[in-house]
């Protein structure tokens, strides 16, 4: 980072998320507001508050509060997320394989979590961060009873690029709870989608609860491999019948922490195997490189 604000932006944020996402309250909100601020302003300062910054008195404090934190938080609207397809047409049931489960989970109102992906702005970092006003639920897989894969906004977002860039014949490492095949094999432009994804629970759940819902010209483009993602690359060379899939995106890791070293091992995969043409994408990308 070229900047120890920046750092102190991300430490400030972990914080928040991993250890106090519901810090601030809509009472709280609903005080600050009522003087004629907006949303992401009166979520800014009640965080300044709650971790001891003094923007009026420090300038470091200053600088992280309004040149960084404020530009990072955003109020997000229900209806942006409401009207995706993925969530408009794919439904869970509360169902479960062994100690797998898919299910439902929720933000709370205010609850602070990760929106975006991670960039530098004049060399200043951006870390989106958003809020509903209201809760809001989304579709989860947990394992031994912990979030395991979701669909959260901040998955609708840090994946949209790889969605539109999607043509032809789209490879896919990592299944999840198909949310990118479904957005790909609804494309006109794309004619094949081949998912290929270790875990046998996740395929079984998949195929027995979501992909039944997929649209039938859609679904009949999905193919699912079961195999580690490393091995199918080192065999396949990122061929379909000898010729080059059109687009590879790997979506294999939780976040940054465990994202490097499998990004860094598909990325030399990539460099050995790649044909001219591919494109390939990597979920969070931007963040990971961030760190590099």
């Amino acid at each position: 980072m070229p900047d120890n604000l920046n750092e102190k932006l991300l430490q400030l944020e972990a914080l928040l998320l991993n250890e106090q996402p519901c810090l601030v309250t809509a009472e709280a909100m609903e005080e600050m507001t009522s003087l004629g601020i907006s949303d992401e302003m009166a979520y800014v300062q009640l965080l300044a508050s709650a971790f001891g910054l003094r923007p009026d008195e420090t300038d470091s404090d200053r600088r992280l509060v309004y040149d960084l934190l404020l530009p990072s938080v955003n109020a997000l609207d229900v209806a942006e997320f409401d009207s995706n397809p993925y969530y408009r047409n794919i439904h869970l049931p509360e169902t479960s394989l062994g100690d797998v489960a898919l299910t439902t989970m929720q933000y709370e109102s205010y609850q602070a979590f990760p929106c975006g992906d991670l960039y530098f702005e004049n060399q200043k970092l951006r870390a989106p961060m958003g809020f509903f006003r209201t809760a809001f639920r989304y579709p989860a897989i947990t394992k031994g009873g912990r979030e395991w894969m979701t669909v959260t906004p901040n998955e609708i977002r840090t994946m949209q690029t790889a969605v539109d860039a999607a043509r032809g014949n789209v490879l896919v490492y990592g299944l999840g709870l198909g949310y990118y095949a479904y957005m790909v094999a609804v494309k006109d432009e794309v004619g094949t989608v081949t998912v290929v994804d270790v875990d046998e629970s996740v395929i079984e759940l998949f195929k027995k609860h979501i992909w039944p819902q997929f649209p039938d010209a859609a679904s009949r483009k999905i193919v699912v491999v079961q195999q580690d993602a490393f091995a199918n690359a080192e065999q396949s060379h990122f061929l379909r019948y000898g010729r080059p899939y059109d687009l590879v995106f790997t979506d294999l890791w939780h976040d940054v922490g465990d994202g490097i070293p499998l990004y860094r091992r598909m990325r030399a995969l990539q460099t050995r195997y790649a044909s001219p043409g591919q494109q390939f994408h990597y979920w969070i990308e931007p963040s990971i490189k961030c760190y590099e």
